[in-house]
């Protein structure tokens, strides 16, 4: 009886690890629905014109209340033709089967994947942005696993540089592992369809850079590094990395 009262004692335990691990997985708020069971476009956290020179007035415009509003109206349709399910829109991906999925599904990873990475793009910008490096425990697992920052840097530099067409590059977070790598990824894939964490990426789709930057892309890449918020993304990293 005590071994079997023990194994009770250990699945409610790894069961309750289980789910707190997959709540951390949603790293960037909005984490739950509204009560309605759809979920809002997040508003912006910055003025609109706050991250010029660096990303101009139109095109965050443009991009948040256009392109992101859609992503997130055609995930909620997505949401609603799709059986009922618990989880964070983080969760729900990373059951996404992609080479077996129905096409209710393939809508779900196309426009849940647009959402979710927007909400990151978003979250992790600001005015003035943080041009130096990171500090703390994040800045010490980039050097643990690139070797420095700017090697960091470089790496996700020449990822959004590899996007054939249109696409992000990511730093992520294996939260199996602990580990940092950078992920490449076309459309608007998530790595959470990898089982991956999402820290920060950038945006290489034609919306986010093409009405000041035309057909500059790496301009942008450089531009946008300037208004990284990394503040925001080391309260990311710690609330993923403590779970």
């Amino acid at each position: 009886m005590k071994v079997a009262a023990l194994a009770l004692v250990t699945l409610a335990l790894t069961l309750a690890t289980v789910v707190a691990s997959a709540a951390d997985l949603c790293i960037y708020e909005p984490c739950a629905p509204a009560e309605d069971g759809t979920y809002a476009l997040p508003d912006l956290p910055y003025p609109y014109d706050s991250l010029e020179p660096s990303i101009d007035n139109k095109t965050m415009g443009f991009h948040h209340d256009v392109h992101f509003k859609g992503y997130t109206t055609k995930m909620n349709k997505a949401l609603a033709e799709m059986p009922q399910a618990d989880g964070t829109i983080e969760e729900r991906m990373t059951s996404v089967d992609v080479a077996n999925s129905d096409p209710s599904s393939i809508f779900f990873l196309n426009n849940g994947g647009g959402y979710l990475n927007h909400k990151m793009y978003f979250a992790t910008m600001g005015p003035g942005g943080s041009p130096i490096s990171p500090d703390g425990p994040l800045a010490a697992k980039i050097d643990e696993d690139f070797g420095s920052y700017q090697n960091m840097t470089e790496e996700l530099t020449a990822a959004a540089k590899s996007v054939f067409g249109s696409g992000w590059a990511f730093l992520v977070l294996d939260p199996a592992t602990g580990d940092l790598s950078i992920l490449a990824q076309p459309n608007q894939n998530s790595p959470y369809l990898q089982n991956l964490v999402p820290l920060l990426g950038v945006d290489v789709w034609e919306h986010a850079y093409y009405l000041k930057q035309g057909p500059k892309r790496m301009d942008y890449v450089a531009n946008w590094w300037d208004v990284v918020d990394f503040a925001k993304v080391e309260e990311a990293y710690a609330k993923v990395a403590s779970s």
